[in-house]
């Protein structure tokens, strides 16, 4: 009979080849491992790897078994959880978009991980970069706020966000403008494949008229560049520039027949495996954000 656990190495085997490093990740011994997934291909009666150097290649029959075996290993995983009472435990791999990192979602994680007897680990990423590595199940949540589609990821909203022109310059709040109207003043942009960028560039005519001094991945260096020179600006969350706007350091330039109005999403793979931790912190998130923008 097949188990589990055999099932676990032979998945884990799919995503890195290399029983070297996989030894590492789980802390068992390469000759485990080995045991485990010659046990499997003698139950099956079929070799799933072919053994390339001191690699594991998925042959044609491995794939066709992973195929077909893993939505019911899903299955099998997700109810031996529903009767266990264990304590959450486990390691979840999260990535979040430059934004979010403005509005306490690493305090949201790190009370959580307070709380219980977790890791989670947690990177910053441009919200391209967050869509791939879901897609290739590098990491288990992404936290991003571009509207897009794709057929293997959920995304759920979580609160809404507005981009807005911002510049040191004050003079620049007497009156509104139309975009193009500010065109040849030094923009700061964020890099290609952020989601702020995109949507911003997107909504404007004319993209390619517009004077991009400098594009720039840190919000804090933006800020530094609009505060040392008045007559570069950017556009940029609300949520980002809050408290210079508040501290009057940073003014809001109107503009006129555009907004930059956007949602902020928490997204996963359509088949992740959904453990108690996973539930339980996605459920954790859901409430922190309400509980911050609509209470």
């Amino acid at each position: 009979m097949i188990t589990i656990k055999e099932l676990d190495i032979f998945f884990k085997l799919c995503e890195d080849s290399h029983i070297s490093n996989l030894a590492k990740q789980i802390n068992m011994t390469q000759a485990a491992i080995s045991s485990s997934l010659n046990s499997l291909e003698k139950k099956l009666e079929e070799k799933l790897f072919d053994r390339v150097g001191k690699r594991l290649i998925l042959n044609e029959r491995g794939r066709l078994f992973k195929e077909y075996s893993y939505s019911p290993y899903l299955e099998l995983l997700y109810s031996t959880e529903i009767f266990s009472n264990d304590k959450l435990k486990g390691n979840l791999k999260i990535a979040s978009s430059k934004t979010f990192n403005c509005i306490d979602l690493s305090l949201y994680v790190y009370d959580f991980i307070s709380k219980h007897n977790v890791q989670i680990t947690k990177h910053s990423n441009n919200t391209k970069q967050i869509i791939q590595s879901i897609v290739d199940s590098s990491i288990d949540i992404g936290f991003i706020e571009n509207e897009f589609n794709d057929p293997h990821i959920i995304k759920e909203k979580l609160s809404d966000d507005e981009l807005i022109i911002v510049s040191a310059n004050e003079l620049y709040t007497n009156e509104s403008y139309f975009i193009d109207e500010l065109y040849k003043m030094n923009w700061i942009l964020r890099e290609k494949g952020s989601a702020t960028r995109e949507i911003f560039l997107n909504k404007i005519p004319d993209p390619g008229n517009i004077n991009i001094a400098m594009e720039i991945s840190n919000f804090d260096e933006i800020k530094a560049i609009l505060l040392h020179d008045k007559n570069s600006i950017t556009c940029i969350s609300k949520l980002a520039v809050q408290k210079e706007v508040e501290d009057k350091k940073l003014f809001k330039i109107k503009v006129k027949n555009i907004d930059f109005k956007r949602e902020l999403f928490m997204i996963y793979h359509r088949d992740k495996y959904k453990s108690k931790l996973f539930l339980e912190f996605t459920s954790y998130i859901r409430d922190c954000f309400y509980k911050n923008f609509y209470e």
